[in-house]
């Protein structure tokens, strides 16, 4: 894959992330936060591929 396609997937992780995070903690499940962690470690591994 191209770099740039690695950066929109960890661009595209990161915003699914954060939209869990806010969706869980307005559900009011604090447990299921660290569900939304997973993505961002996704899209932080993304990232390094992209720089190789």
């Amino acid at each position: 894959m191209k770099k740039k396609r690695y950066h929109q997937l960890a661009l595209v992780l990161a915003v699914i992330s954060v939209v869990l995070a806010i969706g869980a903690l307005i559900w009011g499940e604090r447990g299921t936060v660290f569900i939304a962690i997973i993505p961002v470690l996704l899209a932080g591994i993304l990232e390094q591929m992209s720089k190789k």
